[in-house]
């Protein structure tokens, strides 16, 4: 059953990828999100009943079905200027070098980029954006290279193209639930994005966090 779907969204990808890209990862950024609403939920501990942000959930599945075709493209461009040859130093060098370009390049954009748009996507202003970007961008980053170019090495060394988008939003899913479970601060209360995949991490000066109105 398993092969025989992985068969039928091949299928359908190799004809229309970007669409079939933008569907699978904003499906499995908003199954991430409901898993982490469900562990932060168990995180409180107060016995309530678990209410499900739905509001929530839908900004995280658009900004995944919007960054699938960026993540693609940029999957691309790497496949064509870092060549990597079948096995030995070379595939090795090849290899660090695309994880490299990834990490040091994309990374620091993609993160900034998501707490942009996730702060507009709340309705939050100028001054929340900055104010985010400032606390959380470095911690952030800082819990991204203890994962991801572990998680990167595999994908562009082993995955085929077609599927690097759909693996990272897989890991994406565990990676969430790992950062909400280790986590117990609530995000509200330090004016953290919602839907960020690094929720609840310590911002760099707590004392400093203020409310933040809307936009």
């Amino acid at each position: 059953m398993i092969r025989g779907a992985l068969l039928a969204w091949t299928a359908i990808a190799e004809k229309q990828p970007l669409l079939t890209l933008a569907v699978t990862n904003g499906t499995l950024g908003g199954v991430g999100d409901l898993l982490a609403q469900a562990i932060e939920h168990h995180n409180t501990k107060d016995g309530g009943q678990f209410r499900w942000n739905a509001t929530r959930t839908l900004r995280f599945v658009a900004w995944g079905a919007l960054c699938a075709p960026v993540f693609h493209k940029w999957y691309s461009f790497i496949n064509t200027r870092i060549p990597l040859p079948p096995k030995g130093r070379l595939f090795a060098l090849g290899l660090a070098k695309r994880v490299a370009t990834d990490q040091l390049v994309f990374a620091p954009v993609g993160i900034a980029g998501f707490f942009v748009a996730m702060n507009f996507m709340e309705g939050r202003n100028w001054e929340s954006a900055r104010l985010r970007l400032r606390e959380y961008y470095l911690p952030t980053m800082a819990a991204n290279y203890a994962v991801w170019p572990a998680v990167q090495t595999v994908n562009f060394g082993w995955i085929p193209m077609l599927y690097r988008v759909p693996f990272c939003s897989v890991v994406s899913i565990f990676w969430n639930a790992f950062i909400s479970w280790a986590n117990a601060q609530s995000a509200s209360a330090i004016d953290l994005p919602e839907e960020t995949p690094h929720a609840l991490i310590k911002p760099r000066h707590p004392e400093a966090i203020l409310p933040t109105t809307k936009a």
